[in-house]
């Protein structure tokens, strides 16, 4: 046998529903009231002349009572109808904000979000859903941006590479080559298929940053002592390409928990990226500043261009969008995201002396600070 759907109630109905039987209960309890206080000045009038022994003549028990019920037999239907009436109004009145942003709802589009809820401007509980959500909606759609963004800007970096290897395969495939030919198109690929994995393993680890998966196996380090060992390794990178680069390292011990490995990795992408832009030297700086322990990085170069500073740590920014082949454009960004991981900072600020530095900013342990 086949069963019959309940149709579910509109909210109008409800709240038509809920207005009109608080009009009844109203009213029921307004005729319960009038026939106890009838009853009781009944009761209260015989007891009175009971104890005074003066006898008038009464009127039938009740007989007072039955005019009220009367009108109010009359009166409620009529009540009851009106209360459905103006419940109705007042119900499409109160939900047309909803209305509304169905309507707008229906007319955005998934891809761009591009919906704001209508507020009212009375301070009401819509009003204060609609601005809540619509924040919401602006954080959503600024997130899409950058998702969008960052998926283009991954997908011409990765198309590069792969453009640069499938090229170098044709080319060399059409002609038989000497083993010099292939040894040097061997060395292309290699050098390509190294940036290739480079960038991968970047976007990864930023994958890994944005899902709240990276997480920093923290132990007591010695910033003085990392600093030395990055400045170490960034002299021996420097010799090769540029060796009339100095790098340097000042300050004193400072003691944090954190992880060696990522630490390491984001002075790495510091230096390298000071080594890169400076004339000729490079100061590696550690101290404390407050409650935090200091790290700084400042190299004696041009310096980032002040129009270029609020994008410096987005993904794939470059202040020359010529220079694409200098790395992968995601070092600043993964370094920012394991000072973040930390729960710490790294901003980057004009040197006094001229060029640029950037500054790591960690929690001291609780023993410490």
């Amino acid at each position: 046998m086949r069963q019959r759907s309940k149709r579910p109630s509109t909210l109008r109905t409800r709240l038509t529903l809920f207005f009109s039987g608080a009009v009844l209960v109203t009213l029921l309890l307004f005729a319960a009231t009038v026939v106890v206080v009838l009853v009781l000045d009944d009761w209260q009038e015989r007891r009175e002349e009971a104890e005074t022994q003066v006898q008038e003549p009464h009127e039938a028990p009740m007989e007072d009572v039955w005019p009220v019920l009367g009108a109010m037999a009359i009166a409620g239907p009529l009540a009851l109808a009106g209360a459905v009436a103006v419940g109705r109004a007042l119900a499409h009145q109160a939900l047309s904000p909803m209305r509304e942003a169905t309507r707008r709802a229906r007319a955005a589009h998934a891809s761009t979000l591009d919906l704001t809820l209508p507020v009212q401007g009375t301070g009401d509980e819509w009003d204060e859903l609609a601005a809540t959500l619509n924040l919401l909606l602006t954080q959503t759609r600024e997130a899409l941006a950058r998702t969008q963004r960052f998926t283009a800007d991954a997908a011409h970096e990765l198309r590069t590479p792969l453009t640069v290897l499938i090229g170098e395969a044709e080319v060399t495939l059409r002609h038989e080559r000497t083993a010099q030919d292939y040894a040097r198109t061997l060395g292309r690929v290699h050098a390509e298929g190294r940036h290739l994995a480079a960038l991968v393993d970047s976007l990864l680890t930023l994958a890994r940053a944005d899902s709240g998966q990276l997480l920093a196996d923290r132990v007591p380090l010695d910033l003085r002592a990392l600093a030395e060992q990055g400045a170490a390794r960034a002299r021996q990178h420097a010799a090769l390409q540029r060796p009339d680069v100095q790098v340097r390292v000042q300050g004193e011990p400072t003691e944090v928990a954190a992880d060696p490995l990522l630490l390491g990795r984001l002075l790495e992408n510091l230096l390298a990226n000071a080594v890169r832009h400076c004339r000729s030297q490079v100061v590696v700086e550690t101290g404390l500043e407050g409650a935090h322990a200091r790290l700084a990085v400042q190299d004696d170069g041009a310096g980032v261009p002040e129009s270029f500073q609020p994008r410096l740590f987005e993904r794939f920014a470059r202040a020359d969008p010529s220079r694409t082949g200098e790395g992968t454009g995601l070092g600043l960004a993964i370094s920012r995201a394991f000072a973040e991981v930390h729960g710490g900072s790294l901003h980057y600020e004009a040197a006094p002396g001229g060029g640029g530095r950037f500054v790591l900013l960690l929690p001291r342990p609780a023993a410490l600070s």
